[in-house]
């Protein structure tokens, strides 16, 4: 059974602002790229982290509603829990502008980014170099343009044919191919508001 991509969760409250404001705890979440639950030793194996480190963490993600525990398994003479993303999707709430809202949502977008930073930096400090031409599998880009409400919804539109790719569905590990990688995308589309912009 895949994820449901229909299962959209708003993050509003401030426990849950706090509880993926920190960069360990997005990178958890980002661990569950399926829809197999996961044990904490899972995802030690998968950070390369000790178990012991992460199960503050979890509690965290837990406590605020953001991860569920979906059961358990048996390790050895004692069962660990399992757990999943309690949506296959969150939105950051941002509407009503109070400044704890706005603080909070520029510190998990840059958490984001410094992740991204970091993803790109071992890219190309590692010996498998990005792909030339045709199918690149790296890009890095910045603009900024004038845009018309016709042209944004189409761009929405391919924006969210991209999120319907890369959102899983029923795959799990052991469907990937040996060709299949692990990608990141980290995107920001905003509309620029609040300060000048130098007209091109």
């Amino acid at each position: 059974m895949g994820l449901d991509t229909k299962n959209v969760k708003k993050i509003s409250d401030k426990d849950q602002r706090a509880a993926l404001a920190s960069p360990l705890r997005l990178e958890l979440l980002n661990l569950f790229v399926s829809a197999d639950p996961l044990a904490i030793s899972d995802m030690a194996s998968l950070m390369n982290r000790p178990a012991g480190s992460l199960y503050h963490h979890v509690r965290i993600l837990e406590q605020s509603g953001i991860l569920k525990q979906t059961g358990t398994r048996r390790k050895g003479k004692r069962h660990e829990a399992l757990y999943l993303p309690s949506a296959s999707r969150f939105i950051y709430d941002t509407s009503g502008g109070s400044e704890d809202a706005i603080a909070s949502a520029v510190k998990l977008a840059a958490t984001g980014f410094r992740m991204a930073e970091r993803d790109l930096e071992a890219t190309l400090r590692s010996d498998n170099r990005p792909m030339e031409d045709p199918e690149p599998d790296f890009y890095a880009l910045r603009m900024h343009a004038r845009t018309s409400p016709e042209v944004l919804a189409k761009i929405n539109k391919h924006l969210n044919a991209v999120l319907e790719l890369l959102t899983p569905n029923a795959e799990t590990s052991s469907k990937f191919g040996p060709d299949d990688q692990h990608i990141s995308l980290t995107l920001a589309l905003l509309p620029i508001k609040g300060r000048d912009v130098r007209e091109t």
